[in-house]
C-alpha cells in the first residue's frame, strides 16, 4: 500500500509539474561491499562536467575464474546507491568479467543533488573516465531508468570503445512511463494525457536509440510490472540493427538475467567476435 501511495503522489506530481527529478529515489546506505563475496575492487572517484566529484566501484573478478574477459560498465537505476545495484552482477564477475558501477549526482558517496540533465552528465562523464582508464573494448549496460541516461549520454558522442550495447527494463520516454503508470489507476486515469504536456521531450530513449550506431541487446521480465515489456519492443523497433530483444517470461523488473538459459546465451553474446556484430541482423528471443 505505502508503494501505491508514492506511485500515485509521483505520477501527479510528474503530470502537473513536470518535475523529472522525482524518478530519483537515492541514498547512501552501504548496503553491501564486493568483500562480501571476496572479490576485489577499487573504490574510483572522478569529476562529472560540473566539478562534482562522482563515486564508482571497479570489482574484479575472482583468481580462480583466471584472466578477465573483459568490463561490463553499468548505469544503474533509479533508487538506492551502487552498493545494492552490484548484487545482481556477482554472478557475471565470477564468470570472469571486470564490472564498472558507479553511482550518479546524490547516490551514495557522489556529491550533488540527482537531476534529469546532471545524472545524464554523470553518466556521460563515467563513460569518458572508463575511455581513459581502461586499456580495451568494454559493454555499456543501462537498467530500468539508467537505460535511458545511458541512451541519451550516448548520444552525440563518439562510442568507438564500446563493443556492444546492453538495455535491461528501461522505458521508452519519462513521459511515457508517467502515462502508463497513470492508467493503471482509477483515480489517474482521467489525467494520463497530461504528462505529454508537462514534461520535456527531449529525452526521450526511443529517439536516442534510433541514433546510437552500436550492436543493441535488450532485456525484460515478460512479468515486469514496474516498466511494461511493451516498452522494450517499442525500443527494439525504434532501433538500428543489429539488434536483438531477449524477453524472458516469469521474470520481474531488471530480473531477466536470473533465467539460466538466458544467462547461458549471455556469456555467449559478450565472448561473440567484433566481426559477429557487423551482420544486419535482427532477433527476438522468447525464455521460458
Amino acid at each position: 500500500m505505502q508503494f501505491k501511495q508514492q506511485l500515485l503522489f509521483l505520477v501527479l506530481a510528474l503530470s502537473f509539474q513536470g518535475c523529472t527529478s522525482l524518478f530519483f529515489y537515492p541514498d547512501s546506505t552501504l548496503y553491501r561491499t564486493p568483500k562480501f563475496y571476496e572479490l576485489k575492487y577499487d573504490d574510483v572517484y572522478f569529476e562529472s562536467t560540473d566539478t562534482l566529484t562522482l563515486h564508482a566501484w571497479h570489482i574484479y573478478p575472482p583468481q580462480e575464474a583466471g584472466a578477465s574477459k573483459g568490463l561490463i560498465f553499468v548505469a544503474h537505476g533509479n533508487a538506492q546507491n551502487l552498493s545494492s545495484h552490484f548484487v545482481s552482477w556477482v554472478w557475471l564477475i565470477e564468470e570472469g568479467y571486470e564490472l564498472f558501477i558507479f553511482d550518479y549526482r546524490g547516490y551514495g558517496q557522489s556529491q550533488g543533488s540527482a537531476d534529469l540533465k546532471g545524472t545524464i552528465e554523470d553518466t556521460r562523464a563515467a563513460l569518458e573516465y572508463l575511455d581513459t582508464q581502461y586499456g580495451g573494448e568494454y559493454f555499456a549496460c543501462g537498467q530500468s531508468l539508467g537505460g535511458s541516461l545511458l541512451l541519451n549520454a550516448l548520444h552525440n558522442r563518439e562510442n568507438s570503445r564500446i563493443k556492444a550495447l546492453i538495455i535491461d527494463s528501461a522505458f521508452t520516454g519519462f513521459a511515457d512511463i508517467a502515462n502508463e503508470k497513470m492508467a493503471q489507476s482509477w483515480l489517474t486515469w482521467p489525467f494520463q494525457w497530461i504528462p505529454y504536456l508537462t514534461m520535456s521531450s527531449a529525452y526521450e530513449a526511443k529517439e536516442k536509440i534510433s541514433q546510437v550506431n552500436k550492436p543493441l541487446l535488450l532485456l525484460h521480465g515478460s512479468l515486469d510490472r514496474t516498466v511494461s515489456p511493451n516498452n522494450s519492443w517499442q525500443l527494439f523497433e525504434h532501433a538500428a540493427m543489429p539488434k536483438e530483444f531477449w524477453l524472458v517470461k516469469k521474470a520481474w523488473h531488471t530480473q531477466a538475467l536470473e533465467n539460466q538459459k538466458a544467462r547461458e546465451d549471455f556469456l555467449r553474446f559478450l565472448q561473440e567476435e567484433r566481426s559477429h556484430f557487423n551482420q544486419a541482423y535482427s532477433v527476438m528471443k522468447i525464455y521460458e
